[in-house]
């Protein structure tokens, strides 16, 4: 070989050897993304089907409506399943939930039919919020072995990937997982009686800062609705960014564990 083939050889060797270290130093989006995804839809659907399962043994309330010429009776509807099964998922982040702006929890909500709340069978809020938390975990794991990270902080690199289809699933259902309440008796429930006419804490609501006066006026009759869902802020915090993130990061360490202890290790015989 001729110094000028040997040179034109080693040159494209090097090039070669370049793009394989900068592919190995990319992080796997794609990966993360279809992992977390699936992690995503399954913990979803697992809240749906509980939801389901939860709104076939609920009676919703009702009340008789004396404002007809005739006193008729009222039942007023449940929560759509879809939206409490969001709502089931995003309380297991611990995130808040807001009626028309102020602070609320998800046992405030009337006619709530989430399965985290409403345990069909037993210990089935303990199994569904263990999922939920184990499949980020799990995902962050299958990531992490999947590109073959070899040190801990590589994988939690490639774990912590899984994190945006969390985020889009968070901002998704903080926007349009929300349910409007329009009927007197619900309204009352979560709004109560106007504060100048109420005379305990009890008269208030399920949502104390809302004034009833704003919703129903004094001869009874709805005068506005309640928005009731997620926080946005909180969805996309922490059920969308801060504990998916933290929870793959764990599921890429596990792939390193016997590395992490031996760094760890290592790290407090420096100090």
């Amino acid at each position: 070989m001729s110094d000028g083939e040997q040179l034109e050889y080693e040159e494209e060797s090097g090039e070669q050897r370049h793009v394989s270290q900068s592919s190995d130093n990319e992080l796997p989006i794609k990966e993360g993304a279809v992992f977390g995804a699936i992690a995503v839809v399954a913990t979803y659907l697992a809240h749906l089907l509980i939801t389901v399962v939860v709104a076939g043994q609920t009676s919703p309330q009702t009340y008789i409506d004396g404002n007809t010429e005739s006193p008729t009776v009222v039942v007023t509807d449940l929560v759509p399943s879809w939206v409490a099964a969001g709502w089931s998922y995003l309380s297991t982040f611990g995130i808040g939930f807001e009626a028309s702006g102020e602070a609320a929890t998800l046992g405030d909500a009337p006619n709530n039919v989430a399965a985290i709340t409403n345990s069909p069978f037993l210990l089935s809020d303990t199994l569904l919020f263990v999922a939920t938390i184990g499949s980020v975990v799990a995902a962050g794991y299958a990531v992490a072995r999947y590109t073959g990270a070899d040190d801990p902080v590589e994988a939690v690199k490639a774990a912590v990937t899984v994190v945006p289809p969390y985020l889009v699933f968070a901002a998704i259902a903080a926007f349009l997982m929300t349910h409007t309440y329009a009927d007197q008796s619900l309204v009352g429930t979560i709004a109560g009686v106007s504060v100048e006419n109420a005379n305990s804490m009890n008269d208030l609501g399920t949502v104390p800062a809302l004034d009833g006066g704003q919703f129903i006026n004094d001869d009874g009759e709805i005068t506005g609705s309640i928005e009731f869902g997620p926080s946005t802020n909180d969805a996309i915090l922490f059920a969308g960014i801060v504990i998916p993130a933290v929870l793959a990061a764990v599921g890429g360490l596990v792939t390193q564990w016997r590395d992490a202890i031996d760094t760890a290790v290592a790290k407090v015989n420096e100090r």
